[in-house]
């Protein structure tokens, strides 16, 4: 290796493990320091390193990619080296390593295609981009450019490098420690994966589907069930309201287990800022602009799901907020964000309230079942007994499932 490329690789090296040592950091405030201030690549709504990594798709087995970059760059710098480290005593073992600059073309180019891929599911999925992130995917490529050898084709790379590991497990002592660190791996990867221990993303995606199962049941913008069901219960309801919570993991329940039942949700805001009959700075916070995003969510057949990370996520003080809860679902959150500020929406927001006011509904929760009204719920068996007490209700057949 000349010393031009040694010179080249360790900058190249040493610049994306800083990287990766700073997005670990942006990883880690993210998603387990609340108090943490914004980092500094969190510009605006497109260039947001905490909303990327805030996502599923910034980790891999349960693990940070950002904390397989520093192992990347970390492998980069000891390839570098191998050579020199290699004539070290004890540490002659090293030798097998016969060809460094092939294994740092193969890895970086690898590297580098998997990062084009990220790059393309954060524009086209998340819809913001992680700008230290895509410095990274760069120096992948300028890595593989500067480790690749002249005259030797890429196909050439592939085989030299996958030779000389053929040629290394053959040798009984480094099978023996190649299988000792593979087995080492799984089990640390089969740990994080099952665990999520650094992926609260997941296990935020996991309490949606056990709080709020919608297996199996029929949802239309904000009706849950059949619309042909025999009982409707209608629900004004507020995101900021506790009893909300508790009504809407009632309603949920009841529409599993029962046939011939459905919830036809209005949204009701105690918040000043579009409801005229709550005093000016009282009322919920930001419960307008919540039902505006539920409603918004409707357009993508997603109102339930939104509404369910709106619950899942309680402190929710700014639009950034939601939009970032909004990533927990499968949804498309620049429309949504589009349709949570249009005219129609607000309108429709203005609709549900004014239709809460001619009932006179004043509080929530409120439930209209059948023709009895119920102002806020008890507990399950209660409020299961009041759906009984309608009649013509019978069991699921989805029960118990």
């Amino acid at each position: 290796m000349t010393k031009t490329k040694r010179t080249v690789l360790t900058i190249l090296s040493l610049i994306g493990l800083a990287l990766a040592i700073e997005l670990c950091v942006v990883y880690y405030n993210a998603n387990f320091a609340q108090d943490a201030k914004p980092s500094i690549c969190a510009i605006n709504d497109m260039m947001d390193c905490d909303g990327v990594a805030k996502t599923s798709y910034s980790q891999f087995l349960g693990v940070p990619l950002s904390l397989w970059g520093v192992c990347l760059y970390l492998f980069f710098l000891f390839m570098t080296f191998v050579d020199k480290i290699q004539n070290i005593k004890f540490l002659g073992f090293l030798k097998v390593f016969k060809n460094p600059l092939s294994y740092i073309f193969c890895i970086g180019s690898l590297s580098f295609v998997i990062s084009m891929i990220l790059g393309g599911i954060s524009v086209f999925k998340i819809n913001a981009i992680c700008i230290f992130c895509f410095m990274t995917y760069f120096i992948d490529l300028l890595i593989a450019i500067t480790a690749k050898t002249k005259g030797i084709s890429i196909a050439e790379e592939i085989k030299i490098s996958f030779n000389d590991f053929i040629e290394a497990i053959k040798i009984r002592k480094y099978a023996y420690w190649f299988s000792l660190i593979v087995i080492l791996g799984i089990s640390i990867l089969t740990y994080t994966t099952v665990s999520n221990i650094f992926s609260p993303q997941i296990r935020k995606q996991i309490e949606l589907k056990r709080t709020f199962n919608l297996s199996g049941i029929k949802t239309d913008k904000n009706r849950l069930g059949d619309a042909a069901a025999l009982i409707q219960i209608d629900e004004y309801m507020d995101y900021n309201c506790g009893g909300c919570f508790l009504a809407q993991v009632y309603l949920h329940r009841i529409v599993s287990e029962f046939e011939n039942v459905s919830v036809v949700q209005h949204n009701l805001p105690l918040d000043a800022e579009c409801n005229a009959n709550i005093k000016d700075g009282g009322g919920h916070k930001n419960s307008c602009l919540k039902a505006r995003y539920a409603l918004a969510a409707a357009k993508q057949n997603k109102y339930w799901q939104m509404g369910q990370a709106l619950f899942v996520e309680p402190n929710l003080e700014k639009e950034k907020d939601i939009i970032e809860a909004a990533r927990l679902i499968d949804i498309d959150v620049k429309k949504l964000k589009e349709d949570a500020n249009s005219e129609e929406i607000k309108n429709e927001l203005k609709e549900s309230i004014s239709n809460a006011d001619a009932k006179g509904v004043t509080g929530t929760p409120t439930l209209f079942i059948g023709v009895k009204q119920m102002v806020g719920v008890g507990t399950y068996p209660e409020f299961m007994q009041a759906i009984i007490n309608q009649g013509g209700i019978r069991k699921s057949e989805n029960e118990g499932k």
